[in-house]
């Protein structure tokens, strides 16, 4: 297992949760792939790839082969691909090392010209997993009905954790200043001397500077959007995929 690399253009995407029927991230893949091969990135899939939790067995097949066949070609140009393990693939540790990834890892230390940067999915910074595991993996099965009202229901949970915080910052005056878990605790790690902390998990999308110095950055999703984090030329920018190329979104 390697945690500290070193690398020049790196991509990270992540929450591309093959396997749910809902996920589109097989459909937007191959333009994607061709971008990297042309500008020589490598490519980091930052958790939550495959979806276990709320897999259906066809579109796991169907997906994940699609998927596969991509990653296949993208190697076959030299292209590298690490693969950070997310809760909702945890359970296909073995499978993934096997099948999708030269390296596997619970974290990346990535060196990337001047810039030091921390990747990893961020599952045990949500509140509600670090403290129920298995509540919260129970509960993200039981949830796959309401997929069918709205596709990432995750987003929607997201969004209400962020809100009770909001709501503590305002009465408890906290100094912290954060809208979520995760941006607090990438203050804590970018303090270790990273300059860019960065998560997936949450499906939101974003770029925060942070109050101690670094910045953090999330990936978002691919399982309903197609955002990832494009880190080269001593920056780390936050852009979204489309098939006429990508564009960067606004801190």
């Amino acid at each position: 297992m390697r945690i500290d690399v070193e690398e020049k253009r790196l991509a990270v995407v992540s929450d591309l949760h093959l396997g749910n029927p809902y996920s589109l991230a097989s459909h937007k893949l191959s333009s994607f792939v061709d971008y990297l091969i042309e500008n020589r990135f490598n490519l980091c899939i930052n958790g939550d790839g495959v979806d276990i939790l709320q897999a259906r067995l066809n579109a796991l097949t169907q997906q994940a082969l699609e998927v596969l066949d991509l990653l296949r070609k993208f190697q076959a140009y030299g292209g590298r691909i690490y693969y950070v393990i997310g809760n909702h693939d945890i359970t296909l540790e073995r499978v993934l090392h096997t099948w999708l990834a030269e390296y596997l890892a619970p974290f990346l230390n990535l060196q990337s010209g001047r810039l030091r940067v921390r990747i990893e999915h961020g599952h045990i910074y949500d509140q509600f997993y670090a403290a129920s595991p298995r509540v919260y993996e129970g509960l993200s099965i039981a949830a796959g009905p309401l997929l069918r009202i709205y596709p990432d229901i995750y987003r929607v949970w997201s969004a209400t954790t962020r809100s009770r915080i909001k709501v503590r910052n305002v009465i408890g005056d906290t100094s912290e200043g954060y809208d979520s878990p995760e941006q607090e605790a990438a203050a804590m790690i970018a303090n270790r001397g990273f300059d860019a902390v960065v998560f997936g998990h949450t499906h939101r999308p974003e770029r925060v500077e942070l109050d101690g110095g670094g910045v953090y950055v999330n990936s978002g999703n691919w399982l309903r959007g197609s955002t990832f984090v494009e880190i080269a030329d001593d920056s780390v920018a936050l852009r979204q995929w489309n098939p006429s190329g990508p564009v960067t979104l606004p801190s």
